[in-house]
This record gives C-alpha cells, structure tokens and sequence, in this order.
C-alpha cells in the first residue's frame, strides 16, 4: 500500500437544504445507521492507510469539541465567518501538505485511493477529480483523461458525460497559486481556470452524497442492509 498524503475534508457548509435535520447538528455529524458521516468517510479512509485528516470546519463548529477517530490523526481548523469550499481552503493553506485528497464531507464513495494516486502521479496534472459516469446528472465534461468543462449550474448540458465523486488529489501549489481572501467556491473557481489541466479518474463504484433530505434517507437505507 503506497504512502498515503493528508486527507482534507471540508465540513463547515451551512446544509441549507437538509432543512431542520441539520438546524442543530453539522452535516458531517448526521448519524447514517449508527455512526456520523463523517466516521464512515474516515473509517473507510483509514482502511486504505490514511493515517491525518485536516477537517474544515465552521457551521455548528462546536460540536466537532469531542470529536475523535480511533485510526486517524485529526487536526480541526475552524474559519471565523462562512468562506465558501474556496475560502476554507485558502484559509486553512498554511496547514495543508503540498499534495493532499479532497473529500466533501457530505459525501461518500468508496474508491480505491491508491489507484487514484497512481493517476494523479502517471497523468501529472495539479490537480486529479474522480469522475463518475454512473450518476442520474452529469456536471462536467471529460475528454482524453482531462476535465475539459464544469457546469455546476447545468446551464449547458451539451456535451456532459461525467459527474464529480467528491474526491481529488490537489497540489498544494494551485491553491497558493489561485486562492484569494474571502468568500469564493472552490468549483466555480479552480475548475473552469484549470479547464483542460485536470486529470479525470474515472470510477463507477457507488457514489452517494447526503445533500438533501431524499438523499440522505437513501444513504441511510442502503446501510440498514449493507455497506455502499
């Protein structure tokens, strides 16, 4: 099993469209079946030898005090005031490693990290996206190995054939490079300026995210049964 880099996970979104089941709670603290999100996220990061995580945090951020994972070494870095995925990134830059995975911590698939590692240092691009093709919508455009266009907004859907799985390997050096202070999306930003620089690695296993109350009742129910 090959080295693995820092593990950063954003945290801090406010989950507007969860409603009243994220009014109290942080998104990455809702239980899926007996264990938060965020420990299923970590749980399956550890079983690959993910050993630090770098956890973003802001929303509800208190209640993350007492927060632990038996596998992984977790530093929590709280912004003082909504940033964006952007912003918590350029905010939190100074503890971030110069190669690191991305997650969302609303999301959750269960990829095989070494092979995403593996094309990030083959395709030596700044920056690796796991696409997946095996989606209900599709928010991104791939061709040759390369992210050529992301459509966040669906406004174009000409020529869309992939979906972003929550998990990247990003060089630090693109976050230096094009970060900025303030409030700003990581997607609607870094994406479309390394339009054609992003490698795309392509895996169809189960990708779920807990984005709206639908979503997260499906999550939970395909733990009720088995493991996603």
């Amino acid at each position: 099993m090959a080295n693995m880099p820092q593990l950063v996970i954003l945290a801090g979104g406010m989950a507007t469209r969860l409603g009243d089941i994220a009014a109290t709670v942080p998104k990455a603290l809702i239980d899926i079946e007996g264990k938060p999100i965020l420990t299923r996220i970590l749980d399956h990061a550890a079983e690959q030898g993910v050993d630090r995580a770098l956890i973003l945090i802001g929303h509800l951020g208190a209640a993350f005090d007492d927060y632990e994972h038996i596998a992984v070494d977790i530093t929590f870095y709280k912004e003082s005031k909504p940033l964006g995925t952007g912003g918590a990134i350029w905010n939190a830059r100074h503890l971030l490693e110069p190669e690191f995975l991305m997650m969302w911590g609303d999301d959750l698939h269960a990829i095989n990290l070494e092979a995403l590692l593996t094309t990030h240092f083959t395709e030596r691009c700044p920056l690796t996206m796991t696409v997946t093709e095996d989606h209900d919508e599709f928010n991104l455009e791939h061709q040759n190995g390369r992210v050529i266009r992301y459509d966040k907004s669906g406004d174009n859907r000409t020529g869309l054939n992939g979906y972003e799985a929550g998990t990247s390997v990003v060089n630090r050096s693109i976050v230096i490079e094009h970060g900025q202070d303030g409030r700003w999306s990581w997607e609607e930003e870094i994406y479309p300026k390394l339009s054609g620089l992003i490698a795309a690695h392509i895996d169809d296993s189960p990708f779920h995210d807990m984005g709206t109350p639908e979503r997260l009742e499906k999550l939970r129910s395909l733990f009720r049964t088995d493991r996603p």
